[in-house]
């Protein structure tokens, strides 16, 4: 969404776990909204699944052309807590900075990111291991794995960030 004459970006709070209802609500309104998303895998139910989360939960982002549409009936917006504002009004965002997020994003609003898998072979970049290629065996909450690597004719599992690693392709 290209912005338009006067249109600036603000950020909205929203209830708890309510970023799709106030996106649809402020749409519904005439308003321009934003909400970047990114895919994690997590553990539920002692299975790995990957899902689409706000990159900044809690928080929309509305286009509001301050001059033409009625900023204060965001804040009676289902699904929206309030606009942020300095006391005297809404407080704008850095001019380009949501259509730079808008462009690193999909077609469905995702930023990329980094999904590894069970299976797949990766790099370690740090550590005493560093530049030895193993295997993800295991995942866990909070973007730590659990790697195979082979060594001296053994077999061993380490624990490691996915921030450590290079993913490279998949085995399984």
């Amino acid at each position: 969404m290209p912005a338009t004459d006067g249109r600036e970006w603000f950020v909205a709070q929203t209830q708890p776990r309510k970023e799709a209802l106030a996106l649809q609500n402020l749409r519904n309104q005439g308003f321009d909204a934003y909400c970047p998303r990114v895919r994690r895998t997590r553990r539920h139910a002692r299975k790995f699944e990957t899902v689409s989360e706000p990159l900044f939960p809690g928080y929309v982002f509305v286009g509001i052309d301050v001059a033409q549409q009625p900023w204060r009936s965001v804040n009676g917006t289902f699904g929206v807590s309030r606009i942020l504002t300095d006391g005297a009004g809404p407080v704008a965002l850095q001019e380009g900075l949501v259509e730079q997020l808008m462009a690193a994003t999909g077609a469905d609003g995702g930023v990329p990111g980094r999904a590894a898998r069970v299976g797949q072979d990766v790099r370690l970049r740090t550590g005493p291991f560093a530049d030895f290629v193993g295997c993800i065996v295991g995942l866990s909450a909070g973007g730590r794995v659990r790697i195979l690597l082979r060594l001296m004719n053994r077999e061993i599992t380490i624990g490691a960030s996915l921030s450590e690693l290079d993913l490279l392709g998949q085995t399984a």
